[in-house]
C-alpha cells in the first residue's frame, strides 16, 4: 500500500469524525441536564469513572447522545430500565445514559473500521458491519450480565434464608439478621451480598421492611426472591413470627435448589450423548478404518 492510500485513510478518518461532530452540534438540544445522583448509583457511577479512562474520554459524548433516547419507543426505554436495574445498574447508566453510549460505541465502530477497510484497500461494508456490531453488542452484553447476576442471586439465596434463621434463633431480628449474614458472606463481589447491602443500605435511609424487599424483588425478579418478599412482607402486616416463616421458606428453597441441580444433572447425561457419538465412531474409524478402506478395494484377503 502506497503513501497516498494511507493519506486518504486518515482523511477519510477525520472527515468522518468531522461529520458526526458537526451533527452532534447541529442537532444538539439547547439545553443538556445532569441527573443528580445519590446512593448507589453515584457510587457505581463514581467508581466507574475512576477505573475506566476510555469511560472518563468518551463520557461527554454520552451525554450528548442519551439526549437522542427521548426518539426512542417508550416500551423499548422501559424494557431497557429494567434490564439496567437487573443488571445492577453498571456505571450508575439510566437507560438514556447507556442509549448514548450504545450510539457512540456504533459510531466509534464504524469510523475504526472504516479506516481499517481504507488500510486494507476493502469496501465500506466492514464499516456497515463495526457499525451493527456496536449498536446491538452493548444491548446483548447487558442482557447477559442481567441474566448470570439474576441466576447468582437464586443460587445464593437458600444460603443467606440459612443463615438468617439461625441469627434470629439466637435472638436477632430481622435488621440484625441480615447484618449477620453480610458480616458472614466470603465472597464481597456476590450479586446476593451486593443487595443485602443495598438493603440494609435502604432501611437506614428510612424506607419501611416492605419498600426495602420490594425493591429486592424488582432487582432480581426471579419466584424465589418473589416468593421470600411476599412472605416476609405478609407476616410483618399478619403479626407470624418471622423465624417460622424463614423457615419454612429456607427449606422450601434448598428443595428446588436440589431439584434444580437434578434437572441440570439430568440434561447433562443427553447433552453428552452426541459428543460421545461422535467419538465412539472417531474411535471405530482409528480401528477398524484400515480395514474398511481395504475391503473397498478388495484387499482383505
Amino acid at each position: 500500500m502506497g503513501p497516498l492510500s494511507i493519506v486518504y485513510a486518515i482523511a477519510a478518518g477525520i472527515f468522518g469524525c468531522a461529520s458526526v461532530m458537526l451533527f452532534v452540534v447541529t442537532a444538539l438540544p439547547t439545553e443538556i441536564h445532569d441527573q443528580v445522583l445519590v446512593g448507589v448509583r453515584a457510587s457505581r457511577r463514581r467508581e466507574a469513572l475512576e477505573r475506566s479512562g476510555v469511560l472518563r474520554l468518551v463520557w461527554p459524548l454520552v451525554r450528548v447522545f442519551s439526549t437522542y433516547a427521548r426518539l426512542l419507543p417508550q416500551s423499548f426505554m422501559d424494557n431497557r430500565r429494567r434490564t439496567l436495574i437487573q443488571a445492577g445498574e453498571p456505571a450508575g447508566f439510566s437507560a438514556e445514559e447507556f442509549t448514548g453510549f450504545n450510539l457512540v460505541c456504533a459510531i466509534g465502530a464504524a469510523i475504526l473500521m472504516a479506516l481499517v477497510a481504507n488500510l486494507m484497500g476493502i469496501g465500506n461494508g466492514l464499516a456497515v458491519a463495526g457499525f451493527a456490531f456496536g449498536l446491538f453488542w452493548p444491548g446483548f452484553w447487558l442482557a447477559q450480565v442481567a441474566q448470570e447476576r439474576v441466576r447468582a442471586i437464586n443460587k445464593g439465596l437458600p444460603q443467606a434464608l440459612d443463615l438468617m434463621v439461625m441469627a434470629m434463633a439466637a435472638g436477632l431480628d430481622f435488621v440484625g439478621s441480615l447484618n449477620y449474614v453480610v458480616g458472614m458472606w466470603s465472597d464481597k463481589k456476590d450479586p446476593l451480598y451486593d443487595e443485602l447491602c443495598r438493603m440494609l443500605q435502604e432501611l437506614a435511609l428510612g424506607k419501611t421492611h416492605a419498600q426495602a424487599l420490594q425493591g429486592f424483588a424488582e432487582r432480581a425478579p426471579t419466584e424465589l426472591v418473589r416468593e421470600f418478599v411476599a412472605n416476609v412482607i405478609q407476616s410483618e402486616r399478619r403479626g407470624t413470627p418471622l423465624i417460622e416463616v424463614l423457615t419454612i421458606q429456607a427449606e422450601v428453597a434448598r428443595v428446588k435448589r436440589f431439584q434444580t441441580a437434578e434437572k441440570v444433572a439430568n440434561r447433562a447425561g443427553v447433552l453428552l450423548l452426541l459428543p460421545i457419538m461422535f467419538c465412539m465412531g472417531a474411535t471405530l474409524i482409528v480401528m477398524f478404518g484400515n480395514l474398511i478402506v481395504k475391503g473397498f478395494r478388495g484387499q482383505l484377503l
